[in-house]
């Protein structure tokens, strides 16, 4: 194939992820909060993600609710990046490309929770996603859109705050509320 048709049919390739995913209108156009404000400033310089991008496309299928598979997600409210957060993922993210893994527990046992809670982030509630692939930010937060349990957790209105780390094909979203967010 040429570089204009692979092209073609990777795009072709995400909107039918898209399709599958929110049913509304146009479900990854983002959507921009008023005040995109970091939630800590913890600051990960290591993470070449682009955050804007990736909490515009978050808080744009949360501005207009979606499909999860069978289940019908509601609008609900827009998040915030939180450094903290984005340190917990970018950490899982660097240990799983180092260990050669991919799951929510790290080979030395520690957990999403453990994990977020060694950054200082005093949680209430927490969630995480993996994902593994060579992809940029719309292609993982696709992956994760069509699948029912990451779409719910993506979806969630406990969750007020967000961080993605990326290492290598490696990607972790943790999402979470601080004790002080209740």
């Amino acid at each position: 194939m040429t570089g204009k048709v692979k092209l073609l049919f990777t795009v072709g390739i995400l909107i039918c992820y898209a399709l599958t995913g929110c049913t509304k209108k146009d479900p990854l156009i983002p959507v921009k909060p008023d005040v995109i404000v970091p939630g800590d400033s913890v600051t990960v310089t290591e993470n070449k993600v682009d955050r804007n991008e990736l909490l515009t496309l978050v808080n744009g299928l949360r501005s207009r609710g979606c499909d999860c598979g069978s289940t019908k997600m509601p609008p609900v409210h827009a998040l915030k990046w939180s450094g903290s957060l984005e340190k917990a993922a970018w950490l899982h993210s660097k240990d799983m490309k180092v260990n050669n893994f991919f799951q929510h527990n790290s080979q030395n046992g520690t957990t999403p929770g453990t994990r977020i809670t060694a950054v200082g982030y005093n949680w209430y509630t927490y969630g995480e996603n993996i994902a593994k692939g060579n992809m940029d930010e719309q292609a993982v937060i696709l992956g994760w859109l069509s699948s029912p349990e990451h779409c719910k957790n993506m979806m969630k209105a406990d969750y007020y705050e967000i961080g993605i780390g990326q290492e290598g094909v490696y990607w972790t979203m943790d999402l979470g509320s601080r004790v002080a967010d209740k």
